[in-house]
């Protein structure tokens, strides 16, 4: 069974399930959705979406009433084989331009750890337990599939996988990608626009190359707040950064027009670090700012797949139809950290310098691990693992949420940031009502760790520190358990409690 990603306009003229029609048959027509593959049922569909079954079960009838997909006896809806020269993606309901052919159709030719903060890498006996925002659940990783995938890469035919393997990829990890990014994000791609990184920074210092290959001083506008590896990154490639300044709704995109650079960098689907999601109307801004001037847009999807809250918000790179947006993402929060396997979906001009060799870059990932997630991936084993984690996640996120509601003044003296996505939100006291330094951030960090809680701190992710919020620390909760997060959030209570 396949994931669906569809953009639902509420405020459209067109009814909803004339817009998850006519996504369907476009889908099937371009041969992203192919024949043979079993549709979700109306339930989880609409649990999905967020909206209600009756849509979804009146796009269902119609495709089945106009014979594109055929109902199978206690199995479900499953697409049809469509003839060669496509269909009317128009349909029924009011007509529309058809959707643009998107431009990559025709484009084949950490320096920190992850559990991150301060000092991350070393060991704190100390610490009983540890809110770090980069880790996983490691323990529920699917070790008999992924050995069983492993082990037929290990015996191949011709030996390839024992060689250095493609400059941009295994093809079919790349293929793999694509198919996933689509159904999950959103994101329309053909497999030759990929190329598979030995994780984030890898995949995000290519880009950088890519775009300021024209150019001696690389200029790039970005979130005033970014991780730390993002921050070197930069400067390694000595960058001319314009910090931009944050809202409750993403990226301000009010001074757009006044930045002369080649590139803006965001986290649209869960900043990092503080958790908001760039809004649609901003999205569309930043899209006609990046067309108009030529620059580009360098999208980091790190943690897109786990969102909590409403409907799947698809990738910004779903939504450019002038090739504009270079978007990274990266397997380290869907399996492990340890595998290195990152992935960058470039837009044409950047791909055919990649292909021109206008760069540095050299495929770190290993083949063979490269082959085994792509088989992976094939037999399904992946997808299902998704859905186990986001649903893990999601109940670890729940226990945490409750844990804080019972234990501080939520809403009122200490206020809850970015919890609706991904492993971590922001725990921000008021200092106004508390006093002047009677809960910084270092005396936060310093309480927790006498009651032997890590909890990290948010300043140093800002260009300019004294930008940044006061009195407020990041808590991740990926890796621990759900008794960990209760006992955690009791002490924090505990010695926390004289101090806001």
């Amino acid at each position: 069974m396949m994931d669906l990603t569809p953009s639902i306009d509420e405020h459209s003229d067109d009814p909803i399930y004339v817009q998850l029609y006519r996504y369907i048959r476009r889908e099937m027509a371009e041969e992203r959705i192919t024949a043979g593959v079993k549709l979700p049922s109306v339930r989880q569909l609409a649990a999905r979406l967020g909206i209600s079954r009756t849509p979804v079960a009146l796009a269902y009838d119609q495709l089945q009433a106009e014979g594109y997909v055929r109902s199978v006896p206690r199995s479900g809806l499953y697409t049809e084989h469509l003839p060669s020269g496509g269909v009317d993606t128009q349909g029924i309901g009011r007509a529309v331009q058809p959707e643009r052919e998107h431009a990559e159709q025709g484009s084949k030719s950490e320096f920190v750890r992850a559990g991150k903060g301060i000092d991350a890498g070393k060991n704190h006996p100390q610490f009983e337990i540890d809110f770090g925002y980069g880790t996983v659940d490691w323990s529920r990783f699917p070790a008999a599939s992924w050995r069983k995938q492993l082990n037929r890469c290990l015996q191949p035919d011709d030996g390839r996988l024992f060689r250095y393997g493609e400059l941009a990829g295994e093809p079919e990890l790349r293929e793999q990608i694509a198919s996933y990014l689509h159904r999950t994000r959103g994101v329309r791609c053909h497999p030759d626009s990929i190329v598979i990184g030995a994780g984030t920074y890898q995949s995000l210092d290519l880009v950088l190359q890519l775009i300021g290959e024209t150019d001696k001083s690389l200029r790039i506008a970005s979130e005033e707040a970014v991780n730390e590896g993002v921050k070197r990154l930069f400067a390694r490639h000595q960058a001319e950064v314009t910090p931009s300044k944050l809202e409750s709704d993403g990226i301000s995109t009010e001074r757009l027009n006044d930045y002369a650079v080649q590139a803006i960098y965001v986290t649209p689907s869960h900043q990092f670090p503080v958790g908001m999601t760039l809004s649609a109307p901003k999205r569309m801004k930043l899209l006609q700012w990046a067309s108009s001037c030529g620059a580009f847009i360098i999208e980091n999807d790190y943690d897109g797949e786990f969102r909590y809250t409403g409907r799947p918000i698809p990738a910004l790179q779903a939504m450019d139809d002038n090739g504009r947006v270079a978007y990274i993402g990266t397997f380290s929060r869907a399996l492990t950290p340890s595998f290195r396997l990152s992935y960058a979906v470039l837009p044409p001009a950047l791909m055919e310098r990649f292909l021109l060799g206008h760069h540095s870059y050299d495929q770190l990932a290993s083949p063979l691990l490269q082959q085994a997630m792509g088989l992976f991936m094939e037999s399904g084993g992946f997808g299902s693992h998704m859905r186990a984690m986001r649903a893990l996640y999601q109940r670890k996120r729940d226990v945490l949420l409750q844990a804080l509601r019972e234990s501080f003044d939520i809403g009122g003296r200490v206020k809850l940031i970015g919890e609706h996505s991904g492993l971590h939100l922001l725990l921000s006291f008021d200092h106004e009502k508390s006093g002047e330094g009677s809960c910084s951030e270092e005396k936060l960090i310093d309480q927790a760790a006498q009651a032997g809680i890590r909890v990290y701190p948010v300043s140093h992710y800002w260009f300019r520190e004294e930008d940044a919020p006061r009195s407020t620390v990041m808590i991740g909760f990926g890796g621990l358990t759900e008794q960990e997060i209760a006992e955690g959030i009791r002490r924090l209570s505990d010695v926390w409690t004289n101090i806001y």
